[in-house]
């Protein structure tokens, strides 16, 4: 049994190739809809920070019901409306933090 193996009636059937991901984060095949968002991770790291802030008692800047939307889907929404100000890092700057 390896590890791309998934149980099938009759026996194992092997899983190759990668597994694409859809995302909303932009790349150079799609248009920009995350304002200064420049890779997933940075989405990861302020999505982190704001859901952060919510949770210590800052106001949401969308109009949303805190007891049927979580923290994170409000900070995310947020981030997507750009209604989060960031200092953005160039694509050099993070490539060279890398």
């Amino acid at each position: 049994m390896g590890f791309n193996s998934q149980p099938v009636k009759g026996g194992y059937k092997n899983m190759t190739g990668i597994v694409e991901v859809s995302s909303n984060v932009p790349n150079s095949n799609t248009p920009a809809e995350w304002p200064g968002i420049i890779s997933r991770f940075q989405l990861v790291i302020l999505a982190a920070h704001r859901n952060k802030q919510l949770l210590l008692g800052a106001q949401p800047r969308i109009a949303a019901d805190r007891l049927k939307r979580r923290n994170t889907s409000i900070a995310l929404e947020e981030l997507k409306r750009g209604l989060i100000l960031f200092k953005p890092v160039a694509a050099e700057e993070a490539q060279s933090m890398a």
